[in-house]
């Protein structure tokens, strides 16, 4: 049965922390194990050599003992080198005897004992020597043979040897802990050989079967992908035939418009030469009226006469800013049918010099306005550049056209690039955009705030048209009565593949 995905990476999280855990505890164990061997080594070498120092305590004593001996029989004082060397090298021993038994009092008080018996032997046979250096061998061969010395050295063999075999029966003792330790530390490095050795075959395992999994999950998303590509592809296609066919409607519907529209302009023109000839007979007649009855026009008729011209002329008026307003707007669908269906040609585009024509091209209009226009350096891009000088044209008219009244007007233009993109600000210090009308300002015909400029409202849906078709986006912040940023991000190599849709 297989488990689910979910349940797989579980167990294998839970697998591998518990052979963590293990391999943790092994160390550890490990760790504690030398230690404990190196203490168990340590304190049987120290036993040995407590056993050799006791064993070249009595020796040293005997070869003084000799030394001393032979001193009486020949009485010759070379035989005293033996003897004076012996006493300073016996109390060396006994001091290296009581800093590696220092942890034991048994080992002490033997240690004292030693030491007592040491002392009392040296003084020994210093007294007899003394004697015979004065002359009295006699005496001195009397004590010799009262064997004083004989027992202090029986005394003090009894006591080394007892001491040495307490040492050999603890170094016994240390051995076999020093051999449980080193076969317990075997045991556990061999676990936690093992240990390794398995957990890095489940490691292998498990990454193998990830490894079938993932090659398993790449081959399913390498088909989706192959498919939303197919998909993307027929969507394009799709898009690109339904955006073309738009821009057809909106060329046909635009261009068939004019044609009444023209209609309806000349026969507004001939209104107007009618309402001239209408008027002029209307004149003409009241003037052979007056002639043939004799009775004068009235102020009252007179003022008829000039109310109803004009409303006339009002109504014609009417008619003719309706004509120009359809007319600009026909002319604006015309205009974005047209660019729809433009082909572009990248090219580099020297930005710095585009924008030092841009802005020649509004001084006048600057200047009128006590408007501040400042240009950063600002780096080139691979575009169409006919396209990028519609785009800045439109933000910085859209600048100067919606200023305040209450300051005064400073553009500021600057640009960077990153990686892939070269990223372009338009700031100005105007009136500004309230956040909800954020997207309405880009909708096609439609303006934000107060509409006391001109405009039919196709200058940011233009832009943002443009914008999207040379494969950028285009940003906007602003805050009502303190100015708005326009951020336009274009590409820094233009070509047909990173096109967007407008």
């Amino acid at each position: 049965m297989t488990l689910p995905r979910w349940r797989f990476l579980n167990l294998q999280a839970l697998l591998l922390g518990v052979g963590f855990l293990l391999l943790v505890g092994i160390s550890a164990a490990t760790v504690y194990l030398v230690e404990r061997s190196a203490s168990d080594n340590k304190q049987l070498s120290d036993t040995l050599h407590v056993e050799d120092k006791l064993s070249d305590v009595q020796l040293t004593l005997r070869r003084a003992e000799s030394s001393q001996r032979g001193y009486l029989l020949t009485n010759d004082p070379t035989y005293l080198e033996d003897f004076r060397d012996a006493e300073p090298e016996v109390r060396d021993t006994i001091g290296e005897i009581r800093e590696l038994a220092e942890t034991s009092a048994t080992r002490r008080s033997t240690i004292d004992h030693v030491d007592r018996l040491v002392t009392a032997k040296f003084r020994e046979m210093q007294r007899i020597i003394d004697l015979n250096e004065k002359g009295q061998r006699p005496e001195a061969l009397r004590q010799v043979r009262e064997g004083q010395g004989r027992r202090i050295m029986v005394e003090l063999r009894e006591v080394i040897e007892q001491a040495i075999e307490q040492e050999s029966n603890l170094a016994e003792v240390r051995a076999q802990a020093s051999r449980n330790t080193s076969t317990l530390l075997l045991i556990v490095s061999l676990c936690g050989a093992a240990l390794i050795v398995g957990v890095g075959a489940l490691s292998v395992l498990l990454v193998q079967r990830n490894y079938r999994r993932a090659e398993a999950a790449r081959g399913e998303l390498a088909a989706t992908n192959a498919n939303l590509e197919r998909i993307v592809a027929y969507r394009t296609e799709d898009l690109t035939e339904a955006n073309e066919e738009i821009q057809r409607f909106a060329y046909i519907v635009s261009h068939d418009l004019r044609s009444p529209l023209v209609n309806i302009m000349g026969f507004t023109s001939e209104l107007e030469t009618l309402r001239q000839d209408i008027f002029s007979e209307i004149g003409q007649l009241r003037a052979q009226i007056v002639e043939l009855h004799g009775a004068a026009q009235t102020a009252e008729e007179e003022a008829s006469v000039e109310r109803l011209g004009a409303e006339f002329d009002e109504a014609i008026g009417f008619i003719k800013t309706s004509i120009g307003n359809m007319d600009r707007l026909i002319n604006a669908v015309l205009k974005l049918s047209r660019e729809g269906r433009r082909q572009f040609h990248p090219e580099n585009v020297d930005m710095d010099a585009l924008m030092a024509s841009l802005i020649a091209t509004v001084s006048h209009r600057a200047v009128e306005l006590q408007a501040t226009l400042r240009v950063e350096d600002l780096p080139s891009v691979e575009t169409d550049p006919l396209a990028a000088q519609q785009i800045f044209s439109n933000l910085i008219d859209n600048a100067l056209k919606y200023g305040r009244d209450d300051e005064k007007l400073q553009i500021e233009i600057r640009g960077r690039l990153t990686a892939t993109h070269a990223i372009y600000e338009v700031q100005d210090n105007g009136r500004g955009i309230d956040r909800a009308d954020f997207q309405r300002v880009f909708e096609l015909f439609r303006r934000a705030g107060r509409q006391d400029r001109p405009g039919e409202g196709i200058g940011l849906a233009h832009v943002r048209a443009l914008v999207r078709r040379l494969g950028g986006t285009m940003g906007l912040t602003s805050e009502l009565g303190k100015g708005s940023t326009f951020t336009v991000t274009l590409p820094r190599r233009w070509s047909v593949a990173n096109r967007s849709a407008a």
